[in-house]
């Protein structure tokens, strides 16, 4: 989570960084905050909320400053408050900290530093950096980090200022991304957490890797390993899109980005096929039959994502396949080999139980395939092979459009592996053409965006829901119930229809919603048997299903007609249909959905 910014020129650095800011802000708003130097003296402006809190306080201020840092929380370690927002300040209010992470062993560090008289302001484990590094400062700011962190247990990425060295950030990492930038012209030189936050200008980009630290000038950047060896890195040129921030003729980014999907669907197919052989070709991956098994990784979404994927490649492809949660499977003693192909799922690519997990498995031998939706990313440097998403900028912090990529792309990767091994030409053209056909199967779910409305309008009323679904739809039901926890803050869970009577059933009664997802054909039978169960308990029914499945119709209080596709690819346009639910019902109770509540888009801690 949170967003780290930082500049050094000419220009008006604050502006700049509040500039950059603005562009990270999905990584948090519980507050924000800028730092710099001005006449010789540190000089920090914080406000809890977001950073157009932070504007109108600045709007007020006349300051210039050579260099700045600055940052947007999302809170771990103290309340979401303007005085644990960063940046963090020493007691003498002569270092600045911004700080990404967690320090885990911060309580001993302030008892450490209490004890020789060192007096704290907040709670926050971040502060401790500031007051260790103002401890440590004997003129060189350099050694001053080196020391600090070498007595820190946890990950971080940090940039740091000092009221002596104005001209100066210092910046280092450990499992948090840090990326610098310096301009073609040398008079500007930036830092940040993500690099599409420098989207807007012209630089040669620096990655620092872990525990390097490295000295920013406006016309140089000077780096360094643990052992304060200077290290020589070669710059690169990303081709960042500028992330938009305009929602255009929509209320919101996430309707805005929902309906992007036919688009967006269209992309991250397009090239990656080829008909008359009916089969896929990706840019940066071909597979082998060496690989006896895969294991998909993911967070959320993108383990949703995962555990869909994980049907298709052993239904289609005959490879043992299983979808893990990241943060989960990475402490499991279970290893993997180099016969295991990791995909690794992650919108971002920051996301840092995911990256924690693939550094593990590498080491253990495993191939890692990135499949993300950021070219640069930290998981697209770490993985051997990437193929992105192109689902271009998801703004809303409720993944839409890139959960619809991700399954459209992780079908065309099974069908690669089916005909590697059991799927001849033929079946594989069927296969495509439906594959082909999704961006029009979603232009007419979309199309009955105002019925879904109703629908939303009818049942927010409700705080109960259930989301039933078999097979496939099992799977698509755990995200869609997601959406509308995310951004409705209402009780919704997931089951496997078929478990209902295994517990779960005893909560029915007439104050719940069943939201059943009935799009697999292979369990048409049974889903009904499962949605009888629950109308004999008064529990109230809304369906989703195809016009074949006529039945449905006698048992359920409404239901909603979706295109029939088949099983295997039919939890996309069921899912852009939840999507629209979440969405209405979360507009009729005015919640806040681009930004909800205690949430951030890209979740870099653990």
């Amino acid at each position: 989570m949170c967003g780290l910014y930082g500049h050094i020129g000419n220009s008006s650095s604050l502006d700049k960084c509040l500039k950059g800011l603005k562009i990270l802000e999905y990584r948090g708003y519980d507050s924000a905050g800028i730092a710099g130097v001005d006449n010789g003296n540190l000089v920090c402006f914080k406000e809890k909320g977001k950073i157009s809190d932070l504007e109108k306080v600045l709007e007020k201020k006349l300051h210039t400053f050579q260099s700045s840092i600055g940052h947007t929380r999302w809170a771990t370690h103290g309340s979401a408050s303007k005085l644990n927002a960063h940046p963090h300040l020493c007691e003498k209010k002569e270092v600045a900290v911004v700080h990404n992470g967690i320090i885990e062993n911060h309580r001993a560090l302030r008892t450490m530093l209490e004890e020789k008289g060192v007096v704290f302001e907040t709670e926050t484990d971040s502060e401790v950096i500031a007051q260790l590094i103002s401890h440590f400062y004997k003129g060189d700011l350099v050694e001053a980090v080196r020391a600090c962190t070498a007595l820190m247990k946890g990950f971080w990425g940090l940039a740091i200022l000092h009221k002596n060295h104005p001209e100066q950030i210092v910046t280092t990492r450990l499992e948090n991304p840090i990326v610098m930038g310096i301009s073609q012209d040398g008079q500007e030189a930036f830092v940040s957490s993500d690099p599409h936050a420098f989207a807007q200008e012209n630089l040669d980009l620096y990655f620092l890797d872990n525990h390097e630290i490295a000295l920013i000038s406006k016309n140089r950047i000077e780096i360094f390993d643990a052992d304060a060896k200077v290290i020589e890195k070669t710059p690169e040129k990303l081709d960042l899109t500028q992330i938009a921030i305009c929602k255009g003729n929509f209320e919101h980014f996430m309707h805005k980005e929902i309906h992007e999907q036919p688009s967006s669907i269209r992309n991250s197919i397009l090239g990656r096929f080829v008909m008359e052989k009916g089969d896929a070709v990706f840019e940066d991956f071909s597979p082998s039959k060496s690989i006896k098994q895969i294991l998909i990784l993911g967070c959320g979404t993108s383990w949703h994502a995962g555990c869909i994927a994980a049907q298709q490649f052993e239904e289609l492809a005959g490879i043992p396949a299983r979808a893990e949660i990241a943060s989960e499977y990475r402490y499991r003693k279970k290893s993997v080999d180099e016969n295991t192909l990791v995909i690794a799922l992650s919108q971002s690519g920051e996301t840092f139980d995911t990256i924690a997990a693939v550094n593990r498995f590498k080491q253990e031998g495993a191939k890692v395939l990135a499949i993300c939706n950021v070219h640069g990313s930290t998981l697209t440097r770490v993985a051997d092979h990437t193929i992105l998403l192109r689902a271009g900028p998801e703004i809303s912090v409720c993944s839409t459009k890139a959960f619809s990529c991700l399954l459209s792309v992780l079908s065309l990767l099974a069908l690669k592996f089916a005909r590697l091994g059991p799927m001849n030409c033929e079946e594989g053209q069927r296969f495509l053409e439906e594959i082909v056909q999704l961006p029009t199967i979603v232009e007419a779910v979309l199309d009955q965006e105002h019925k879904i409305a109703k629908l939303a309008d009818k049942y927010a009323s409700h705080t109960n829901f259930f989301f039933l679904g078999r097979q496939y739809m099992a799977s698509a039901s755990l995200e869609a119930a997601l959406k509308l926890k995310e951004i409705s803050y209402l009780n919704a869970w997931a089951y496997p229809a078929g478990e209902l009577k295994h517990g779960p059933i005893a909560l029915i009664d007439s104050s719940f919603v069943i939201v059943a997802l009935c799009g697999n054909k292979a369990t048409y039978e049974k889903m009904l048997s499962n949605l009888n169960e629950v109308k004999t308990r008064e529990g109230k029914i809304l369906a989703m299903a195809p016009i074949e499945l006529e039945e449905v119709e006698h048992i359920a209080d409404d239901v909603l007609w979706l295109p029939h596709m088949r099983d295997d690819l039919s939890t996309i346009p069921y899912s852009i249909a939840s999507q629209l639910l979440a969405y209405y019902i979360a507009k009729k109770l005015g919640t806040e959905i681009d930004q909800p509540r205690n949430l951030a888009k890209s979740v870099t801690v653990e």
